[in-house]
């Protein structure tokens, strides 16, 4: 089954061209714009604990602990850094979004990470937040960044090294580049609606979806969107990712030629979408804002109802 949007307005498209090149002007001034990786580049981006074992002390990977700061203190992969995924959102009120970029860059160069830096990701095991912290790196130019799962659970499980000392990285420069189309605003979602050569997918439960229940002020989702909610992707104990061949025919109703908007709650979900996504070779594009900024904006459209995808809808927790 494949999924359809409708057809767009050709007076729409002109000024939505215009805006958006507009926006990412002033999004990207003064700023080098990296090319993202392809997806021959990307293929294969986890890596398990048999490999990071055979790769631990090489002098240019760092490994970075995404979970609170008090876990990574109790116990933690030995000689990871520790950065907490909540170190690379803003400041209140819009505590929601991606921290600026003169915060990410004296983050990342803390953690010891310069373009060079191979950075494995980890957290518990749930991946959440280290794929936020991946596309994070991702849309500011890092090119050389994997996810390690199973994560720390099935690490301290498997009696591999841990440590609870915490480990003072030296300090690298980070420099941003940012790449665009890693990231999909309010503006460039609202375009992508009467776009058809956008798909938007709503990585929230099927309540959420469907207006049943919302973290917003308003119930239901953005016009045209399809759901695949994030818990899909795990195997039924929810405890590691389904394999790649699943993977790909949970998304197999979305055509490999469109361009992609993921979004959920608050952007921690969505970004899983879009680690998955990348793997499988979409050119997809994480909305930070997600449904707490769409659904508080009351100029913006609704609906309630519209596409599920069938190999995702049974039995999603709300």
């Amino acid at each position: 089954m494949m999924f359809n949007k409708r057809s767009r307005s050709p007076g729409f498209y002109a000024v939505a061209l215009a805006l958006l090149a507009i926006l990412g002007f002033f999004a990207t001034a003064d700023l080098p714009v990296l090319g993202y990786l392809s997806a021959a580049e990307i293929d294969r981006r986890l890596v398990d604990h048999g490999w990071l074992l055979g790769e631990m002390g090489s002098p240019d990977l760092v490994v970075l602990d995404t979970r609170p700061r008090e876990a990574y203190l109790k116990q933690h992969i030995k000689g990871a850094v520790s950065l907490p995924v909540w170190d690379t959102f803003g400041e209140s009120p819009r505590a929601d979004l991606a921290a600026p970029i003169s915060k990410i860059q004296a983050l990342f160069s803390a953690a010891g990470i310069d373009q060079q830096t191979r950075v494995v990701l980890y957290d518990d095991g749930e991946m959440i937040n280290a794929a936020r912290v991946f596309w994070i790196l991702e849309m500011h130019g890092h090119r050389r960044v994997l996810l390690l799962s199973p994560g720390f659970r099935g690490w301290q499980a498997a009696g591999l090294p841990t440590d609870a000392e915490k480990v003072q990285p030296r300090l690298r420069q980070f420099l941003s580049h940012v790449a665009p189309d890693r990231l999909a605003t309010k503006l460039s979602t609202r375009l992508a609606i009467d776009d058809s050569n956008v798909v938007i997918i709503d990585a929230r439960s099927e309540a959420g979806y469907n207006g049943k229940k919302s973290d917003a002020r308003r119930k239901g989702h953005i016009p045209g969107a399809i759901n695949i909610p994030f818990e899909r992707n795990f195997t039924p104990d929810g405890k590691s990712l389904l394999p790649f061949k699943e993977l790909e025919a949970i998304y197999s109703g979305v055509s490999r030629d469109k361009k992609i908007i993921a979004y959920c709650n608050k952007g921690r979900q969505s970004a899983l979408t879009y680690f998955i996504m990348r793997q499988l070779g979409y050119d997809v594009s994480a909305y930070d804002g997600s449904w707490f900024e769409w659904g508080n904006d009351l100029q913006l459209p609704i609906e309630k109802t519209g596409q599920t995808n069938p190999a995702t809808a049974d039995s999603v927790p709300d």
